[in-house]
């Protein structure tokens, strides 16, 4: 038998269970538990025999963001558990909230709803105090365990930091945020929206900036420690959307050729390295520099799968990239989405290149909070909604929803295709009528599970 496969034998006497590992003979107990609250079920001198077409189910919580209790997400393990989910992503980093305690700085965490996308946030407002401590997160864990859900850490950088820069210029009076810099003139990284207003605090932090960086890794030790003693063993380290959708210095040249610091840092950390070609290295080497060194730092703790989001990964069309400094190939790929920040990249990008990959597709895979969610839905994933993901999607499909070239799908069964999830965002205000607050009427469309956060 393969991992996570069971086969149940029915008979007048005995229901045997057989599985491969602890995770399959759960599952079987599990479906025989499920078969006998079904009127027929189970019929003696039957064989039932399972085993998954998608190693890796998860569901993806943004709860840097939006503050959930304990209580809540346990609950939801095991609502995910009884449908057969075994993963569950923990995004305790965002741009306007950071929701895992830090003994390494006890002042990061919390909120501010002044750096919502859309506006200043009554919502986030009410619970800017509201964190997860790191005692909490054990008994998280004991949960995730005793239902045999992963827990994967998701901790973002070197973008959607907004707070983190803020709070850490508060503490300390230094400003570690990303500016472009241009032939001699700076602009601020912006967000979008109202957001873009906000002059004070960039999206993300400089990450040709020493002190910006060695704070960004001393939070990825913290965490990759911490959550290493806790029984995990994958964890995503971000690296999505850096340069926001803001202004630059200019709108006629790409915003990734407008970071003069980052070139000048990655021409000459490859010219200390030997690099023959180090004159060749531009910004986006920065970048990938940053993300091999992160890499390298959560590995070390035995982590044997990190990844990262797509969208800034493998950038060549607007970057000027020649591959000095080429992406870790043991670095895992979370498809999100098609066209990103000019990106024109779609899942064979990755595969062809050896990489293995999560389906996150974000036509079928985003629910975002405040969004009015039909089946006619258009913008910001509205169409997002269970009668089109059970007709169109399976975690093979990486065509978004009314795409019909199936060359960017994959097999089924593509061994490169490591596992899907589904995701539940915060990015904009909840809006009263449209995502109420009420447990009885804000539920998920992925599952049972309500979305309330008390």
């Amino acid at each position: 038998m393969i991992p996570l496969q069971y086969e149940v034998e029915v008979d007048t006497d005995n229901i045997t269970i057989r599985a491969s590992d602890a995770d399959g003979l759960f599952y079987g107990c599990r479906y025989v538990e499920q078969a006998m609250l079904q009127q027929n079920g189970l019929a003696v001198g039957e064989t039932y025999s399972d085993k998954p077409d998608c190693t890796e189910r998860g569901f993806f919580l943004d709860c840097g963001r939006k503050y959930y209790s304990p209580e809540w997400i346990k609950d939801m393990i095991k609502e995910m558990s009884w449908s057969n989910m075994n993963a569950i992503y923990l995004h305790f980093s965002e741009e306007m909230g950071f929701r895992l305690e830090s003994k390494t700085y006890p002042w990061l965490a919390g909120a501010d709803n002044t750096l919502c996308v859309n506006g200043s946030d009554s919502g986030v407002a009410a619970d800017n105090g509201k964190y997860i401590t790191q005692d909490e997160m054990r008994e998280i864990a004991e949960v995730a365990k005793l239902y045999h859900v992963e827990i994967i850490p998701s901790l973002d950088s070197p973008g959607h930091m907004n707070y983190a820069v803020k709070k850490y210029k508060a503490q300390y009076g230094v400003d570690i945020g990303n500016y472009f810099h241009y032939n001699g003139t700076t602009s601020i990284v912006q967000g979008s929206g109202p957001e873009s207003a906000q002059k004070s605090y960039s999206r993300g932090i400089d990450i040709s900036n020493e002190e910006a960086v060695t704070f960004a890794q001393n939070l990825y030790k913290e965490y990759a420690e911490f959550f290493h003693e806790l029984g995990c063993t994958k964890f995503d380290i971000g690296g999505d959307e850096l340069l926001g959708w803001g202004a630059a210095v200019t709108s006629s040249v790409s915003k990734w050729k407008q970071l003069d610091h980052w070139k000048t840092y990655a021409q000459n950390r490859a010219k200390q390295e030997g690099k023959s070609n180090y004159s060749n290295a531009v910004a986006y080497d920065a970048f990938m520099y940053y993300m091999n060194d992160i890499y390298d730092i959560v590995s070390s703790y035995g982590y044997t799968s990190v990844r990262m989001w797509n969208d800034d990964a493998l950038r060549t069309s607007d970057t000027g990239y020649q591959q000095v400094v080429e992406l870790n190939k043991n670095v895992e790929i979370q498809y999100w989405t098609p066209d990103a920040n000019s990106s024109k990249n779609n899942i064979w990008t990755y595969l062809n290149k050896g990489y293995k990959a999560y389906n996150f597709l974000n036509s079928y895979s985003y629910y975002v909070l405040g969004n009015k969610h039909t089946d006619t839905g258009s913008g910001s994933y509205e169409g997002c909604t269970p009668q089109r993901i059970y007709e169109n999607w399976n975690p093979y499909v990486f065509a978004p929803y009314g795409d019909t070239n199936t060359g960017k799908n994959t097999s089924i069964g593509n061994p490169n295709i490591k596992g899907s999830a589904f995701c539940v965002w915060r990015t904009i205000q909840e809006i009263p009528g449209i995502c109420p607050a009420s447990p009885e009427t804000k539920r998920l469309n992925f599952g049972r599970g309500i979305i309330d956060g008390e």
